[in-house]
């Protein structure tokens, strides 16, 4: 199996961008999210009765970027973009195969093939395209579309939004509430004129290690989820949610594999929360930018008291805390203060390790629909490498393809994950790289 690049060029907005829209400021939370893309791929089967024509797809490509003028342009210092039209890099690539043989045996670390850049990584500089975007055509006439955007300037919310605005554009259904909304991220949340680089660079610490690890996807059907949730429930927590209860089965396993591998720590459990539904009054999912922060729970292993169900009641308390009122502090000095003393404590504390979580379920990634059909897949990325300064331990859940199981992408330390690949107790729930059906 090869996939092979054709033909690479630069996507520019169908309408210069005005002079009075060309500097555009990001906010306090834009401001120490890490220079790293965001790797996402749709797979899309062949539909006999459309054309999968690419042409199309630039040319809406363009007027998307006419909404979109930010991400055509590049960082001209850690406060701004300058919207100079620049565009976004848009590859066109052909593999050898069948889509369907791909997807009935899944090949991981082959993932990347179909990814322009490389994902979860982080970046030397701020100076580079904010978007790329790779389609690949197979044998059959199926595509796979492999978007990286700069985490910098965009959550996963925003890169929904981004697509589907795209998709609605190729089918010829533009309108006005394709505007996206650009005031709300900065208008909450300020940018900090004398952010300090030690703090960024904590962060950057705090997200980032420099050895290889291997890229695990897990799939938990309707009955695993069901099962898990009632093992999760309790007087004080009777309805968890599915992501509260497959986040607490992971770290109890998690747990496990590190008390096993007798190198024991306490997990700090961080959970990106969309603050979209949270603020009062409540912002459109078009809200532009990083609008999210990290609610996160300790969790000790070695104490026996920890059970599932007291996992789901820390889990929902520290998701409580952010309610609209101390959403409005979020760019207070005090807040600012108390994070960086986090950051600090972090980078000193050998015995506490970091896990990352995060949740595009329900994001509308299956809902992308450029005139050929829904995704049959939606797929995060391959191995992270060892020459690149790669994400932490960092768990993504996304929809299954049936739309009733979520799948779980894990990128950790090898020896976490051939515990996982081994243990009875993760593996009566989890599913190691099931086939996706088609049909």
């Amino acid at each position: 199996m090869d996939v092979k690049v054709i033909s690479k060029e630069s996507i520019k907005p169908c309408i210069p961008t005005p002079q009075h829209l060309r500097n555009y400021k990001i906010s306090f939370i834009d401001q120490f999210t890490p220079c790293s893309y965001i790797p996402v791929i749709l797979f899309y089967n062949a539909n006999d009765d459309v054309d999968h024509e690419l042409k199309p797809m630039q040319v809406a490509l363009a007027e998307t970027l006419s909404y979109y003028y930010p991400l055509a342009g590049r960082f001209k210092d850690v406060y701004s973009i300058e919207c100079n039209d620049e565009g976004v890099v848009y590859v066109e690539a052909q593999a050898n195969f069948n889509l369907s043989k791909f997807l009935q045996n899944p090949d991981i670390p082959f993932l990347n093939k179909f990814l322009p850049f490389k994902g979860n990584c982080l970046e030397p500089s701020y100076n580079q395209p904010l978007v790329a975007l790779q389609t690949t055509t197979f044998e059959c006439g199926g595509m796979a579309i492999g978007v990286c955007m700069l985490h910098k300037v965009v959550d996963a919310s925003t890169m929904s939004v981004f697509l589907k605005t795209w998709a609605k554009i190729s089918r010829g259904e533009g309108d006005k509430t394709l505007h996206p909304d650009f005031t709300s991220a900065i208008s909450l949340f300020p940018p900090i004129d004398s952010l300090p680089t030690k703090f960024i660079t904590d962060f950057d610490n705090f997200y980032f290690q420099g050895s290889k690890s291997p890229m695990r996807r897990f799939l938990f059907d309707s009955k695993s989820i069901k099962a898990l949730k009632a093992n999760t429930s309790s007087e004080s927590v009777p309805f968890p949610s599915k992501i509260e209860a497959l986040t607490a089965f992971i770290c109890k396993r998690i747990g496990a594999a590190l008390i096993a591998n007798n190198v024991p720590k306490t997990l700090m459990i961080t959970h990106a929360a969309n603050l979209r539904s949270r603020v009062d009054p409540p912002l459109p999912q078009k809200a532009f930018g990083n609008l999210l922060w990290l609610a996160f729970a300790f969790y000790d292993p070695l104490d026996t008291n920890n059970e599932l169900p007291d996992l789901g009641i820390m889990l929902r308390e520290v998701f409580a805390q952010l309610t609209a009122e101390n959403i409005k502090d979020i760019d207070s000095e005090c807040v600012f203060e108390s994070l960086s003393e986090v950051l600090e404590s972090l980078s000193t504390n050998e015995n506490i390790k970091t896990y990352r979580f995060t949740s595009w379920c329900n994001m509308g990634l299956y809902d992308v629909n450029f005139g050929w059909g829904k995704p049959v897949w939606v797929a995060h990325m391959g191995d992270l490498p060892a020459a690149n300064v790669r994400s932490k331990q960092q768990f993504v859940f996304i929809e299954s393809a049936s739309r009733q199981g979520i799948e779980l992408w894990v990128a950790s330390d090898e020896e976490e994950i051939r515990f996982l690949e081994k243990d009875a107790e993760f593996l009566a729930y989890a599913n190691p790289n099931p086939s996706i059906c088609i049909n």
